[in-house]
C-alpha cells in the first residue's frame, strides 16, 4: 500500500490534472474532519440524478449519521481513496470510492464510487476502481459486491471493464460481483 503522504498523480481524459490518495491517512490533512467537510461540499456537486443513483434515494444533504458512518475508516474493513483536485491552492474533492466488509459474509465487501457531475467519464472512477481492488486484495477479501440502479450506464460499465458479474435483481437494482485475485 502507500504510505502516508503519499499521492498518485494522474491526468484525467481531458488532461486536467488530478490525484488519489487515502481518504483518511495518518499524518496528512487527511483526517476524518477533513473527509467530513469533504463530503458535505461534494453533495454540492451531484445532480439530483447522481445522488439518487448512489443513495436510491432524493437525498440533498447527508445527515450527522451518515457523515459519521462515511468517515469512520480502518483501513481494513472501511476502505475510502478519494481524488481531488487544487482549486484556487486548495484541496478540492472530485470523488471517492469505498468499500465496507460485510461481516456476515466471509471475504466479502460492498462498495460503491461517486464522481461529482462536472467530472464523470474522465477515467477517475476507474482509477479509483482499480485503488479499491488493490486494497481489498491486500486485506485478502475475495469479492467487492455493488448494487446500481439499472439506469446507471457508466457504472455499469466501469463495472464491466473490471470484469464484474452482472445480475438483475427486481426493477430496482443491478448487483455487481468483482471477483478480487490474492496472491
Amino acid at each position: 500500500m502507500n504510505q502516508p503522504g503519499s499521492s498518485i498523480k494522474l491526468r484525467m481524459k481531458n488532461g486536467n490534472a488530478y490525484h488519489i490518495q487515502l481518504c483518511v491517512e495518518p499524518e496528512t490533512n487527511h483526517t476524518p474532519e477533513f473527509l467530513r467537510a469533504q463530503l458535505e461540499n461534494g453533495m454540492a456537486g451531484l445532480s439530483s440524478q447522481s445522488r439518487w443513483q448512489r443513495f436510491a434515494s432524493p437525498i440533498n444533504t447527508l445527515s450527522k449519521e451518515q457523515l459519521d458512518y462515511l468517515s469512520n475508516i480502518d483501513g481494513i474493513n472501511h476502505m475510502a481513496w478519494c481524488a481531488s483536485l487544487l482549486q484556487e491552492g486548495k484541496e478540492r474533492g472530485i470523488a471517492i470510492a469505498r468499500y465496507v466488509k460485510l461481516p456476515d459474509e466471509f471475504g466479502v465487501a460492498e462498495f460503491a464510487i461517486t464522481v461529482m457531475d462536472a467530472y464523470q467519464g474522465q477515467g477517475i472512477g476507474y482509477e479509483l476502481i482499480k485503488k479499491l481492488v488493490e486494497s481489498a486484495s491486500a486485506n485478502r477479501l475475495n469479492t467487492l459486491r455493488g448494487h446500481v440502479a439499472p439506469g446507471n450506464r457508466r457504472m455499469l460499465n466501469l463495472c464491466k471493464q473490471c470484469g464484474a458479474s452482472i445480475q438483475t435483481e427486481g426493477h430496482s437494482s443491478v448487483v455487481v460481483e468483482i471477483d478480487i485475485k490474492n496472491g
